[in-house]
């Protein structure tokens, strides 16, 4: 298994790892002192942390972790992170934590066998947990794991796999980061929808739309919420030209369009029933934006993530347009 650096000492230090050189008990002593290398590497993943917050979580001092940390980097042979403010992982040291978490989830794996629970880390856009992959929750139930969600933009989940962040995630690329892989699930489809009272009085025709989008605002998750835009664009307006409210809470952002506060395109499923009974109104328009979904996760034996491979695939089967099966 390769850890996705091209660097030739990295490469070196994982397959040292592999070979269960004394690298291994070098580097995971030089993070913590126990076992679950993975686990107790988070607080060093993010992007804006500090050595004192890290320390704070490891339960030892900021120089203990200092220590543990130089020592890390003399076997990798490279900084694995940066020291200012905020401390950021360096691209050696993803590599390191990439391999050090899977080493993790097999040690995870074990303890499982033993009775003990497991953590299963998970990225899914918010419009995909209310909808096709709410199931899921009964699922992880009955498989008595420990869920740690990550709601993220499925455009953006992707790169938490990357980072070795979470195990799996639904995402909108085709291609898995490396040393991952992939499945199809199918697309996702959003319907333009809008209170009743945010329509013209006498009824809005479909050649006034372009200009009435144009007028409304609309609604956004957060900045990078890009649907509206594609909506816009398919009838033939320049996204430049939408006004936005931002809502980010899925539930709220869906009270927000029925209040009147804007117009906006929402999942299929969530809106099925607001449709039928007029409290949302469709758009005088047959267009839909569909997105599709793909299931990225670590390419590791495991019966509990094939489990949970074949559990999506049914879920996402029962609900999104296009399944592959």
């Amino acid at each position: 298994m390769w850890c996705g650096h091209r660097d030739d000492s990295v490469r070196g230090f994982c397959q040292k790892v592999h070979s269960k050189d004394h690298a291994v008990a070098a580097s995971t002593s030089s993070v913590h002192a126990g076992d679950d290398l993975g686990d107790r590497a988070t607080p060093l993943s993010g992007t804006q942390l500090s050595f004192d917050a890290a320390a704070r979580s490891l339960h030892v001092s900021v120089s203990a972790l200092s220590q543990r940390l130089t020592g890390l980097e003399r076997s990798v042979g490279h900084p694995v992170v940066t020291r200012g403010r905020p401390v950021r992982v360096t691209e050696p040291g993803r590599a390191v934590l990439k391999l050090a978490r899977e080493i993790d989830w097999l040690l995870t794996e074990h303890e499982r066998s033993a009775g003990r629970p497991t953590t299963l880390t998970l990225a899914v856009n918010a419009d995909s947990l209310s909808t096709w992959f709410a199931p899921m929750l009964r699922w992880f139930a009955r498989a008595e794991v420990l869920i740690d969600l990550r709601i993220e933009d499925q455009d953006r989940t992707a790169q938490l796999l990357e980072r070795a962040e979470v195990v799996a995630a639904v995402s909108t690329r085709a291609e898995p980061p490396t040393g991952c892989r992939a499945a199809p699930l199918g697309r996702m489809r959003y319907l333009p929808a809008c209170a009743p009272e945010l329509l013209p009085p006498d009824g809005l025709p479909a050649d006034g739309l372009t200009e009435w989008l144009a007028d409304t605002p609309t609604l956004r998750f957060d900045a990078d919420d890009a649907l509206p835009d594609a909506f816009a664009q398919l009838q033939g307006l320049s996204p430049g030209r939408l006004r936005a409210h931002l809502v980010p809470s899925n539930r709220e952002y869906l009270d927000a369009v029925r209040a009147g506060l804007g117009w906006s395109v929402l999942p299929e499923a969530q809106v099925a029933d607001d449709l039928v009974t007029g409290r949302l109104v469709r758009l005088p328009t047959e267009a839909t934006v569909d997105v599709a979904l793909h299931w990225h996760r670590w390419r590791v034996g495991s019966d509990l993530l094939d489990a949970m491979d074949d559990e999506v695939r049914r879920c996402a089967a029962r609900a999104l347009h296009g399944y592959p099966g």
